[in-house]
């Protein structure tokens, strides 16, 4: 495939995965893990799809420093100065500023793709051409474009994105509401009104509707982005700057800057099979079943007896006798032992959290 020279793409992989603990963990976290047992990292399986469409050269990876050892040995191929290394773990708004500001100085024209490191993608030639779409959209709107998918079940884990009006092209629509992570209530009420997509968490905008964004919205946060491409930083003056300003003021998901903050947003309807690997649930929902719907990953062994809609990861050298279990996750790394249910992910997220602080 032919790329564009000013297309580019961030990869955000900064996350510490702590919904998969305690497989996932702050040293390993999930987006460099391979769960699926097909040789390549959930990051790895990320920048195969979008270096079909994009410049290698024009990918860049937005990671927390302590994991930049990581994706250089998972990501040989990309070029070390892409990697851009968060001194803190920002959340995902600090990190799309900051790297679509890298952009911005290096090419006016760019037009640029955000996407997380941690998703599951079915249909990659499907993908492709709708990332193109909203690519080529981009380029023509000074808009901020969301990638959107039909909902079939009506999870409460994902974000919903309102359809209004038909924008610029057939399939695109203004953004009328954004619900993030509701109540299961309101999930079913707004999978069966057929007025609401899944928010994927991937967007498309070009460089220059971001730079004119932050220009014009008030406040300290977005003159911080500025100042980054106003001065001739060093790589260490510009981390140090980006670790005193940037977590303290800019505390959000880009998720809710875009959607809450800007009028100019609007949605793509996609069909590429997409899911997120956010959580235990989430997982086994995608990976292969056996006849009763028990998953498993790792390579430990297990032995399932009248048990059904388990997630049961072992590493290599465990073996699992399970028996009798609906719905839960059996999840052992280390000398650590997770056995919950998993379809309440909320709970289960506040559980975690629990015991990572206590134990």
């Amino acid at each position: 495939m032919a790329h564009h020279t000013h297309h580019y793409c961030i990869i955000l992989a900064g996350g510490a995965g702590r919904r998969l603990w305690p497989t996932s963990t702050e040293t390993l976290p999930k987006q460099f893990i391979d769960f699926f047992g097909c040789g390549r990292t959930l990051l790895q399986q990320t920048y195969d799809r979008f270096v079909k469409i994009v410049p290698r050269e024009h990918i860049i990876v937005s990671t927390f420093a302590d994991y930049v050892p990581l994706v250089e040995q998972q990501l040989p191929d990309l070029p070390q100065a892409n990697i851009l290394p968060e001194p803190v773990q920002l959340n995902t708004a600090p990190a799309v500023v900051w790297a679509t500001w890298h952009v911005f100085m290096k090419d006016r024209e760019g037009i640029v793709v955000v996407s997380p490191a941690d998703q599951l993608i079915q249909n990659e030639e499907k993908f492709q051409a709708h990332i193109l779409r909203g690519m080529d959209y981009a380029a023509s709107h000074e808009e901020f474009l969301a990638m959107g998918v039909r909902p079939t079940m009506p999870n409460t884990s994902y974000g919903y994105i309102q359809m209004g009006e038909e924008a610029g092209q057939q399939g695109t629509y203004r953004v009328q509401s954004f619900s993030e992570k509701p109540e299961a209530d309101y999930a079913s009420m707004f999978m069966q009104s057929g007025e609401f997509l899944w928010n994927t968490g991937i967007f498309i905008w070009s460089a220059m509707t971001m730079g004119l964004m932050l220009m014009h919205l008030d406040g300290d946060p977005y003159a911080a982005a500025r100042t980054i491409s106003e001065h001739d930083l060093s790589a260490s003056e510009e981390a140090t700057y980006v670790k005193n300003y940037f977590p303290s003021e800019l505390p959000r998901s880009m998720d809710l800057l875009i959607l809450e903050k800007c009028h100019n947003v609007a949605v793509l309807e996609c069909d590429f099979g997409w899911a997120d690997i956010g959580c235990w649930g989430g997982l086994r929902d995608n990976l292969p079943h056996d006849a009763d719907g028990n998953a498993i990953t790792g390579r430990g062994k297990v032995l399932l007896n009248a048990s059904q809609n388990n997630l049961i990861s072992l590493p290599e050298g465990y073996t699992a006798i399970v028996n009798g279990l609906d719905r839960y996750v059996v999840a052992l790394n280390g000398k650590t032992l997770l056995i919950s249910p998993h379809h309440d992910a909320e709970a289960l997220r506040r559980l975690i959290n629990e015991a990572m602080v206590n134990l």
